[in-house]
């Protein structure tokens, strides 16, 4: 079951909730998803990965099989890790659990 971590920011009033555990948004929607959490270096290596693995379509049939499952496996990996490196994001940038 996925809880829910707070993180205030010393120097705003600003308080941020952030969930533990797998993030559907960032197995479906990808850097956009970043994007809109302002992960800009994790939105730039995520369209990167897309786009490198658009490309691997092109090599023939079997790197479409591959294409696939590499598209599906980078996926999985940003929903299972997105939450965890939204909370590293912002505690980078200052905030702290409370």
């Amino acid at each position: 079951m996925a809880e829910t971590i707070y993180l205030r920011h010393p120097g705003k009033d600003e308080t941020v909730a952030v969930a533990t555990g797998f993030s559907w948004g960032a197995l479906l929607l990808g850097f956009v998803w970043a994007l809109s959490k302002r992960m800009w270096f994790a939105a730039f290596v995520m369209l990167a990965v897309n786009v490198l693995l658009f490309f691997t379509d092109l090599w023939g049939e079997t790197g479409d099989v591959i294409g696939l499952l590499l598209s599906v496996l980078f996926a999985y990996a940003c929903g299972a890790y997105g939450n965890e490196w939204h909370r590293k994001t912002l505690e980078s940038r200052g905030y702290t659990k409370i």
